[in-house]
This record gives structure tokens, sequence and C-alpha cells, in this order.
């Protein structure tokens, strides 16, 4: 079972000694979008070679720092799109074949900003499909304040893209939505290409290791148990505590699978 670490892409370089002592895979995060958009190709090719060399397969994490594609102020949209484009492109450098995403969206908008914001995702949210089709990069649109499922289910109807897929997060589950992972599972499981996992009291987005909380753990592994092969398997917690975490996941998902990326793209 192959398990992935959230690592900044600009920490890379130094993070090779953790990530080869614990037997982790990155995923790398881009959350420093000035840091991003100043990356050139060269750049972004001299951090293939590190993930070349060591045969690690890797995935990424697109900026979400302020970001809004669907934006009712069309600077930010038109900025948010920019990043999330060029996010794309050193996605494709690195050889990932996903990228999470964080939508934008957040429940406490008003049925009148709603409307609104939905529109503006169906118009805008295509141009970046077609750049990650180009590049040959799956996004996957991943839960953040979203209270249900049924929301992504709604904006990936909107985006119209059958390859569209989804990065279930638990920690988010867990804080923002009283909905069970069962229930996430039900409306997204079969489109799921990432997992992210880390945990958390209920109360605070804390990102503990998995186990520490009060997730459901056992459930989501019951799900997971009759899977050919698992979705991509990030630890989203602070390196000091990914051990402990992959320790809790091995346990819990004992048994032999295979990840789940190969099938992504004639899925």
């Amino acid at each position: 079972m192959e398990l992935h670490v959230s690592v900044p892409i600009d920490r890379l370089a130094e993070s090779v000694p953790f990530l080869e002592q614990e037997k982790l895979l990155p995923e790398l995060r881009m959350t420093d979008v000035d840091g991003l958009m100043a990356m050139t190709d060269g750049d972004a090719s001299r951090l293939r070679s590190i993930v070349d060399e060591r045969g690690w397969r890797t995935f990424t994490h697109g900026p979400f720092f302020g970001l809004d594609v669907a934006s009712i102020d069309r600077h930010i949209s038109d900025y948010s799109i920019e990043a999330l484009l060029r996010a794309i492109d050193v996605t494709a450098i690195l050889g990932g074949a996903v990228m999470v995403m964080h939508t934008g969206y957040l429940p406490q908008f008003s049925r009148h900003g709603r409307r609104l914001w939905f529109r503006n995702w169906r118009d805008r949210f295509p141009r970046l499909l077609e750049r990650a089709d180009r590049a040959g990069v799956t996004i996957a649109l991943e839960n953040t304040w979203d209270d249900r499922p049924e929301v992504l289910l709604q904006l990936a109807d909107l985006a119209g893209d059958p390859g569209l897929r989804f990065c279930l997060d638990t920690g988010h589950v867990n804080v923002f939505s009283r909905r069970p992972v069962c229930e996430w599972w039900r409306g997204v499981g079969d489109r799921t290409a990432a997992l992210h996992l880390h945990d958390n009291d209920g109360s605070s987005d804390d990102h503990l290791p998995p186990g520490r909380g009060s997730f459901d753990f056992p459930a989501l592994a019951s799900l997971l148990a009759g899977r050919d092969a698992l979705p991509l398997l990030d630890l989203e917690v602070d390196h000091p505590r990914a051990a402990e975490g992959k320790r809790f996941v091995e346990r819990l998902l004992a048994g032999p699978r295979r990840p789940g990326v190969e099938r992504l793209k004639g899925a």
C-alpha cells in the first residue's frame, strides 16, 4: 500500500531524507502562489528529477488560499484561474496524474449569492478543465467547508466533464459536515481519486494524525474494503506526526491493493 504525505513544493528537496526514512511519497502542495507563479518550467523539471530518481509516484494540491474561481469579483476570479492554470502545467511537468483543488464554495452564501456563484462556476471552470485535459491531468475537487456531498456533485454536473474527480477529506467531513462518511461515500465514492487523511475532535480543523480524533475511520475502512484499487492516500499532518499516522492507516487498511491512479485516465 502506498501512502503519501503533504509536502510544500518548495521544500521537496529538504524533505527527501524524511520521505525515504518513513517510506512515504510526496503530495506536493502549492500554497505559495507567488512562488508558484515565479517557478519556471526548468525549476519544475528539476523537482521532477528528484521524484524520478527515486521512482516515486506523486500528485499535487493546487493553490487555494484566497482563491475563488467563481468569485463575484472578477479580479479575484481572473487571478484564481491564472494561478490554477499554472498549477496544472506544473503538475504535468512533475509527472502528476492528479491535482487536488478546493472549490471556494461557502455554505453561508445567501440564495441569491449561491445562484450567482454557481453561474460563474459553470461559465469559468471549463477553462481549467480544457487545460487539464491537454496536460493529461485529472482535477479532483476537494470538500472543504461543504456540509453535504451534493454540493460537489452539483459542481461536477455544472462543469459538464465526466472525467472530473473528487478528493474526500476526512478531517473536513468531521468538522464541517454532520453527514456520516458513509453518506459522503455514497455520493462521491465511485469518483474519488484521492483521500486526505487526518483527524480532529469535530470542533476545529486541527489536522491531527488519523486515530487521534473522532472521525469514523473504521467505517471508512469498511467502505474501502471491497475495492480492487484504493484512491491515492495522503496524510495531511505535520511531518513529526506522519509516522504515527502511517502506522494507524496501515493497520486500518491491512491487505494488498493497487493504487488507483492508473484507472483514472480510462474512466
